[in-house]
């Protein structure tokens, strides 16, 4: 007899704490404005709205371009801003065919991994669509310059909208004999096969040859791409 008026109140206890927390969550959904909404339809709204509204990036071109320009007359940021789309736009036409031979460098290794992730799954990108990119970052010191270019994007992988965002690194060597031997300050990797270069001192990639040197001493070159 115990037992059962024991177990009455611990249901009717459960039934209160259930309505109760049904309230509260139906209170703090109206007091953020969801009146009338439940959980479910705020849920897919939210879907929605990711697959929608373009990633935000963090724009910082006021206050590094007039520096860029300064350091760098010559320097056409715009055709930059458009190599960092084609850099992007190359990479997933080779993830979609799994074949990252015509890339280089850490480009390469980028897609390969995302490749790797899908293994056996086909993957297709479909109308892909860069959606606006910025000067998210600029350094200048130990003899490189690094432009870091912020995209915001979307595709449809496999028919679904997808809205991503990705960061791309361009470095430019202007003073050689200041550039550190150490490959952990550095972080540049070989254009041509991705291998570490641990001394612009050296003409070539000591791994395959390629010229070094002159590539990275004369123009800005994409050095790596991280999706975030």
């Amino acid at each position: 007899m115990y037992f059962l008026i024991g177990v009455g109140i611990l249901i009717v206890f459960v039934l209160i704490m259930f309505f109760y927390i049904k309230y509260r969550i139906r209170r703090t959904l109206d007091s953020v404005g969801f009146a009338g909404k439940n959980l479910k339809d705020i849920i897919e709204e939210a879907r929605l709205e990711d697959q929608e509204v373009p990633k935000s990036l963090a724009s910082m071109d006021s206050i590094y371009l007039r520096q860029i320009v300064k350091d760098f007359p010559d320097i056409h940021i715009n055709e930059l801003k458009s190599d960092a789309e084609k850099v992007l736009l190359d990479s997933y036409k080779a993830i979609e065919k799994k074949d990252s031979s015509l890339l280089k460098g850490q480009i390469k290794s980028f897609v390969d991994k995302i490749i790797q992730d899908y293994q056996e799954k086909e993957s297709s990108y479909n109308h892909f669509k860069i959606h606006n990119t910025v000067v998210s970052n600029y350094k200048k010191e130990r003899g490189i310059a690094t432009i870091t270019f912020s995209s915001a994007f979307e595709y449809y992988l496999n028919g679904v909208k997808t809205q991503d965002r990705a960061k791309l690194e361009y470095i430019y060597v202007y003073d050689l004999k200041d550039v550190s031997t150490e490959e952990k300050v550095l972080g540049i990797h070989c254009p041509n096969c991705g291998s570490p270069i641990t001394s612009l001192g050296n003409k070539s990639c000591s791994y395959c040859g390629s010229q070094v040197k002159e590539i990275f001493s004369r123009v800005f070159v994409c050095n790596n791409i991280v999706r975030y």
